[in-house]
């Protein structure tokens, strides 16, 4: 579960999120990006709940857990 906890994206996969998110903001993205974005916010989504999950579960184990 540490591991989970203390995992992060990769500077590449935050940087391809980074540049969708303005190419859409911009009204400049493509269907294909949109398409792709919609699947790295769900990636995301489900990235930081498994993260809080077993964050919480250390934490009811009694670890301490620092605050990011």
């Amino acid at each position: 579960m540490w591991q989970i906890v203390r995992s992060r994206k990769t500077a590449e996969q935050m940087e391809r999120y980074n540049l969708l998110l303005e190419r859409n903001s911009s009204g400049k993205i493509t269907d294909a990006e949109q398409l792709e974005l919609i699947k790295l916010r769900h990636e995301a989504d489900s990235f930081m709940l498994c993260k809080a999950q077993a964050a919480v579960l250390l934490r009811w184990q009694g670890h301490y857990m620092p605050t990011p």
